[in-house]
Formats: C-alpha cells, sequence, structure tokens
C-alpha cells in the first residue's frame, strides 16, 4: 500500500516542536523505517538475540573431558589384572540364611578376591598348582544360568567367556575389560545353593 508523505511546503501548516520536527524528518527519509516499526509493533526483542553491534552470545563453556573418566578405567583394569588367578571355587555363606554363593576363589584360601581373564586355559603361564579348571567352570555356569547364555562349560577362559563377561560389566555399568575381577563378583547375579536342603535357587541375586 502506498504511503502519502506530506510535502515540506504544508509542514509551515503545523506547529511541530523540535521533537516532533524530528520524528518527520525521519519518516520523509526513510518511509521503510515506518513499515519495520508498524510491524514489530510494541513486541520486546527476542530473548538471546544479538543487537546490532552488540555483543556477541555467551559461548557455552566445552564438556569436560573424559580422559579422567578413561585414566579411571585403565587403573581399575590394571588393578584387576595384577591379582592372582582363581584357581579354586567355594561356597560363600549369605548370612546366617543356609544359602551360599559357588564362586571362583583363591587356592587353599577363604578368599575370593582373584580373577580370571583371557588366556587362562586353565593355567596362567608356567603355574600348575591349584584347580582354574573349577574356578572357570563355576563362573561359565553361573553366567548361563543368571544372564541367558550359553557358553560352553569348558574350563577355558576364551574370547566367548571374555565378550560375555564384558556385557555382563557393561549391563552393571563397570569397566568393560573382560576381566572377571572383585567388582565383577560383587555386581554379578549369583546362582544361591543350600547345602542344608542340597537344594538350588531359582533365582538369581547380588547377595554380595
Amino acid at each position: 500500500m502506498a504511503v502519502r508523505i506530506p510535502s515540506l511546503r504544508n509542514l509551515s501548516l503545523f506547529k511541530l516542536t523540535p521533537r516532533k520536527a524530528v520524528a518527520v524528518v525521519a519518516i520523509l527519509v526513510s518511509p521503510i523505517a515506518v513499515a519495520a516499526v508498524a510491524a514489530n509493533g510494541n513486541n520486546p526483542p527476542q530473548e538471546g538475540s544479538a543487537a546490532s553491534g552488540g555483543a556477541a552470545p555467551a559461548v557455552q563453556p566445552p564438556k569436560a573431558d573424559s580422559a579422567e573418566a578413561k585414566t579411571d578405567a585403565q587403573a581399575e583394569t590394571r588393578a584387576a589384572a595384577a591379582l592372582t588367578q582363581c584357581r579354586s571355587a567355594r561356597l560363600v555363606p549369605v548370612g546366617k540364611t543356609g544359602w551360599g554363593v559357588p564362586m571362583p576363589s583363591v587356592w587353599n584360601s577363604p578368599s575370593t578376591t582373584c580373577n580370571l581373564m583371557s588366556g587362562d586355559d586353565p593355567y596362567r603361564g608356567s603355574a600348575r598348582t591349584g584347580d582354574p579348571d573349577t574356578a572357570i567352570r563355576t563362573l561359565q555356569r553361573n553366567l548361563n544360568y543368571c544372564y541367558g547364555y550359553r557358553l560352553t562349560v569348558d574350563g577355558v577362559y576364551g574370547s566367548n567367556t571374555r565378550g560375555v563377561v564384558k556385557a555382563v560389566q557393561k549391563r552393571h555399568k563397570l569397566t568393560a575389560d573382560g576381566i572377571y575381577g572383585p567388582k565383577t563378583r560383587s555386581a554379578m547375579n549369583w546362582r544361591l545353593f543350600s547345602s542344608t536342603t542340597n537344594t538350588w535357587s531359582k533365582a538369581c541375586s547380588s547377595p554380595l
């Protein structure tokens, strides 16, 4: 729609204050500015928009580097790998319930602070003491029953067993290094056994 602009001659018919005169001159010089103001009305500027020539929007700080988390995971892996191999299995009592958890353990010791890792076939290195075959089979049976896997219970900690352990570690939000150690032992679900009635539990739990 055309905008009718009064001539300068007609402006003499009006008594204009200096402030109004400036506004009229602005209209004469830039009719486009009038249309822009009409379009905007009284709307305030949009939040987050920067005015022309104003300061740039604030830059969000970068997220914390994951290097620290990676270092912690590597430290956990080294700690688990440094433990002695589990070369036996024992029934760990669950309070005074009469139930216990069959799990890998240290040879000739009540301790279950040990590890099993890829390459245990079933012995590790040149050592031939203890019974790591039983330790690995105990772990494999529990992984199959409580987590629904179908590992061959062969007493060898191969790539398949390592892969299942990694999956279980991820499920419990642990460092997925494929090494069975104390943290994995404590987070895992286990099938319980009652030495009193010589029966197995139907469900699995994490009683440790």
